[in-house]
């Protein structure tokens, strides 16, 4: 069962546009609709990131949410540099690794996964081989990417009392 993200509120155009000129380019059209309805989203319960199986370790960034400053988008993409090239703006981190948006063509909008057991500690790495090498595509959209979230029927967190929350 797909799961419904509590929006944190809404972003104005003046901060939307302010976000853009800080991060120093326009954010993908579907993305920034989305921003603007929502300025990111909190997992309600236990969610997995299918058909991987992947776990949030982070809600879905926003901007001045007030909240973590590990969920700020602006945070995000600084600490990503080291990782991710400028084509790529992190909206979430998983327990495993990073996804991220391009927000460069060709492939503007797509969604992007980094796993950190990609790397070898013997290696080193740069953002651009990263990048370019080891970046696993999730979703085409951004829509696409939202509808891949289920609910974790493993979670112990389920409440028991709600049949639709409840592990098979």
């Amino acid at each position: 069962m797909t799961v419904e993200l509590t929006p944190r509120g809404t972003l104005s155009e003046e901060a939307l546009r302010e976000l853009e000129e800080k991060l120093g380019f326009a954010l993908p059209a579907e993305y920034r609709a989305w921003l603007a309805a929502t300025n990111g989203a909190d997992f309600p319960v236990a969610a997995q990131l299918m058909p991987r199986g992947l776990d949030p370790e982070d809600d879905l960034y926003g901007h001045r949410t007030g909240g973590d400053r590990q969920t700020e988008l602006l945070y995000a993409h600084g600490y990503c540099r080291d990782v991710l090239t400028l084509d790529y703006l992190p909206v979430t981190r998983l327990t495993t690794g990073i996804v991220a948006i391009k927000v460069t063509e060709p492939e503007c909008g797509s969604l992007w996964y980094w796993s950190e057991s990609t790397l070898d500690t013997d290696e080193e790495y740069t953002p651009e081989y990263i990048s370019t090498h080891l970046l696993r595509r999730v979703a085409d959209t951004f829509a696409q990417f939202l509808e891949l979230w289920e609910i974790d029927p493993t979670s112990p967190f389920l409440d028991s009392a709600d049949p639709e929350r409840t592990a098979p």
